[in-house]
């Protein structure tokens, strides 16, 4: 489980503070114009429901992501889809395009 969401407001603060700090990034993984390498995760942690709840909508929702991702990385090398998360290995000159494609991707999922 993902822990934020456990703390106080005071331990959130000590938290964010530390990583401030440390010159970590906050939340989002830090911009860089250089090709990086990212791990990307998403998870449905707030809800009953499921990311997917067929095999054949996990295979659906696959073709979506991978076409979503690869439309803006230069390569994507690995993925693995869950019911309730899924991860990604991007290759990519930055994060930002990725990051809009997939926030397009999971609106358009929100309304499905």
């Amino acid at each position: 489980m993902y822990n934020w969401r456990k703390m106080t407001d005071a331990q959130r603060r000590d938290v964010l503070e530390h990583r401030q700090l440390s010159n970590q990034p906050w939340h989002s993984p830090p911009q860089s114009l250089a090709k990086c390498w990212y791990h990307i995760s998403a998870a449905c942690d707030e809800h009953a429901a499921h990311i997917v709840k067929s095999p054949e909508r996990m295979g659906e929702f696959e073709a979506t992501l991978t076409q979503a991702i690869t439309a803006e990385a230069e390569e994507l090398l690995a993925w693995c889809i869950l019911p309730n998360h899924y991860h990604v290995l991007v290759h990519c000159m930055g994060i930002d395009r990725i990051r809009k494609a997939l926030g397009k991707l999971h609106g358009r999922m929100s309304h499905e």
